[in-house]
């Protein structure tokens, strides 16, 4: 059986909640939230779902130079599939940058400490505020919330997932509100051991990537260190896709072409939203059949053609 339809038969189990969701039109939102502790204004596009239901919500961090068009198709699947969904924008590492001199510096410590505070901040602001236009707030589980991100947005969800750091920072950057994380282009960490860095991280996770995952021009990682993490982080609703053919911009999830072609195939764009799903059913859902089928030899992993790659710990 082929992954979507394996997945297609996995989604008919559920109660009918996806087919749903995915017949309802989504409530897409967007503000400008100023963090007055650091003067900061921070950009969110809020994604809700269709319906009056409690949801679990997902924060999804963009890489170096993004903006809130990353993740834009993974973004729409979720919260077709009945999360809320809040795409972030990070002063300092976005779009205005882009192409300017000293781009690739804005890879650094400060940075990724400055993304995170801005997740921090968003979570708060969703247990505060009501409204954001009309995206009724109040009706996201803050005992359900997830985070994503590509690229240096991995790399700040892998800090607030639990990553340790060579010097102690305090306040720390991980955040024991959040139940789960997804990186997408995950990589090593900018400084120290990565031991001791992925040591850490005890929440469910799960690391995305692809056999061409590299972009040489900014950053030396390679396609191989993207599975890093996975590897050193401890067992416990551990998992890591390998896509063949995977290039990095592919998991931006963006839906125009970029200078690196970035667009993905219609056969990662599935799997990668198949995988997601499952992993956030299991475990902002606690559905044991979505569990089941990622950790089952017959069900996600029968799928996948020759060259693709999932493990699970």
């Amino acid at each position: 059986m082929g992954l979507v339809r394996s997945f297609a038969a996995f989604c008919l189990s559920l109660i009918g909640a996806t087919a749903a969701h995915a017949a309802s039109p989504i409530t897409l939102c967007e503000g400008v939230w100023l963090d007055a502790t650091r003067g900061r204004p921070v950009p969110v596009r809020i994604r809700m779902p269709a319906g009056r239901e409690k949801v679990g919500v997902i924060l999804f961090s963009h890489g170096l130079g993004g903006s809130l068009d990353a993740g834009t198709i993974w973004a729409h699947a979720w919260a077709e599939g009945g999360f809320a969904v809040v795409n972030i924008q990070h002063e300092g590492s976005d779009s205005a940058i882009f192409g300017k001199p000293g781009f690739k510096s804005a890879l650094n410590g400060e940075q990724l400490a400055a993304r995170a505070r801005d997740i921090q901040f968003v979570i708060g602001e969703l247990g505060r505020r009501l409204l954001e236009g009309p995206c009724d707030l109040q009706r996201i589980d803050l005992n359900r919330i997830g985070v994503a991100g590509h690229s240096f947005g991995a790399q700040t969800i892998q800090a607030i997932a639990g990553q340790s750091f060579p010097v102690k920072i305090e306040p720390p950057l991980s955040d024991p509100r959040v139940r789960a994380a997804v990186g997408l282009s995950p990589s090593p960490p900018l400084t120290g051991s990565p031991e001791s860095a992925f040591a850490t991280i005890r929440i469910p996770f799960l690391s995305i990537t692809g056999t061409a995952d590299a972009v040489p021009f900014v950053t030396p990682i390679t396609a191989l260190q993207r599975q890093q993490p996975f590897r050193l982080m401890p067992p416990g609703e551990k998992y890591l896709l390998v896509l063949k053919d995977g290039t990095h911009e592919m998991f931006a999830g963006q839906l125009f072409r970029t200078t690196l072609n970035g667009e993905p195939t219609p056969h990662i764009r599935n799997t990668v939203i198949a995988t997601t799903l499952a992993f956030w059913y299991a475990t902002l859902g606690h559905d044991k059949r979505a569990l089941q089928w990622l950790q089952s030899p017959t069900g996600l992993r029968a799928g996948l053609p020759p060259g693709d790659v999932f493990e699970s710990k």
